[in-house]
């Protein structure tokens, strides 16, 4: 990456970090890793949000929530 693009994705940040092509270079480096750690995350944390939805509204309604997968399940195959 050249110095204008490490710039134009440093900016927003604090201090010398968005013009100071140095410093600015290893905070971008550093958010771009967070950013594809973070992306993956985001993944996991919506998946345990969405089986806790499920099972809270299989509680309400007296449903084993196994048994609400398996009949998913079965109406996705037939």
């Amino acid at each position: 990456m050249n110095k204008k693009e490490i710039l134009k994705l440093a900016k927003g940040f604090r201090g010398r970090a968005k013009n100071c092509i140095r410093i600015a270079r290893e905070r971008v480096e550093k958010a771009l890793q967070y950013s594809y750690r973070d992306r993956r995350n985001k993944k996991r944390d919506m998946r345990s949000l969405w089986i806790q939805r499920i099972n809270a509204g299989t509680r309400q309604h007296g449903v084993i929530s196994l048994f609400l997968y398996f009949s998913i399940s079965l109406s996705i195959l037939f």
